[in-house]
């Protein structure tokens, strides 16, 4: 989906406000990430802007920084930049613990919230004893599997659609719940342009380790926990019950306190700081 407004308009709008809105702007960059926040900022002293992309929130706070405009903070997903070395370009933006908001959720103890409303205990028991993991851990080592073509993807420039072709649903088996890697790998190497899948799998041998909260991408994880709430694997769930809904559940279960313990909040309070009398957050009482 393209952004129906540019940096630039981003930036006017913001402009336009602070003469009604002398309180701070938090710059986010999808509604999932908008609808965590309404709940968590300050409501009296912050208004969210809904930047409709990564990039249009980068060139929003780069032409807002270049004003020398005060108050103006951006909130982004990592997406594995920091894995490369990415430096963040300015003091008014922060950047997520995890590969995205997303991950910084089931993470957290929201995911045993979730389990607890939707899942079967019975299966879940079942289901750990013979797999001899955890939800948790499955839930990742299937992320993994996407998330390190994401990854190279993003090394080799491929340009692969992930939001179709080589998604969790296509390739995770339903009873399983294990990722059918043989069929991922055929049809990543094929969509590449690569010799084989031998060749596919060198590259991915290359990346470097890291953090799984920084490999694993948010929709991937929500979409493979909605795979296993089905009924044939651990949960209750009719095929009806969508991302959107595991989504909302997960915002839901995250408790103010989790947040508290993370390094973005640490950061958000941080900038508070530097930044008075703007905030974002409600003041601590």
């Amino acid at each position: 989906m393209f952004p129906s407004k540019t940096a630039g308009e981003i930036e006017t709008e913001i402009l336009m406000t602070r003469q009604v809105h002398k309180g701070s702007f938090l710059l986010v960059e999808g509604p999932d990430d908008s609808k965590f926040w309404k709940t968590r900022i300050s409501d009296e002293e912050c208004q969210i802007v809904l930047a409709e992309g990564k990039n249009n929130l980068l060139g929003a706070i780069e032409k807002l920084d270049a004003r020398r405009f005060s108050g103006a903070l951006g909130i982004i997903d990592d997406d594995c930049d920091s894995l490369e070395s990415w430096r963040c370009p300015s003091c008014n933006l922060l950047v997520t613990d995890g590969r995205d908001l997303e991950c910084m959720l089931f993470c957290s103890p929201a995911l045993e919230r979730v389990l607890a409303e939707l899942a079967d205990p019975a299966k879940i028991q079942r289901f750990e004893q013979k797999s001899g993991v955890s939800i948790r851990a499955r839930l990742v080592e299937n992320g993994l599997a996407f998330g390190r073509l994401r990854w190279l993807d993003k090394r080799q420039n491929w340009g692969l659609d992930f939001s179709k072709k080589i998604t969790p649903s296509r390739f995770i088996d339903r009873k399983t719940w294990v990722v059918k890697r043989t069929e991922l790998l055929d049809a990543t190497f094929q969509a590449a342009g690569l010799k084989d899948a031998e060749q596919l799998c060198a590259l991915l041998e290359a990346l470097p380790a890291a953090d799984p909260w920084l490999i694993c991408q948010g929709h991937d994880l929500v979409e493979i926990l909605r795979l296993g709430l089905h009924e044939e694997v651990f949960g209750t769930l009719k095929s009806s019950y969508g991302k959107d809904d595991i989504a909302r559940n997960l915002r839901l279960a995250f408790h103010t306190a989790e947040l508290a313990l993370t390094k973005l909040y640490r950061d958000i309070r941080g900038w508070e700081l530097n930044n008075t009398p703007y905030q974002i957050l409600p003041a601590v009482a």
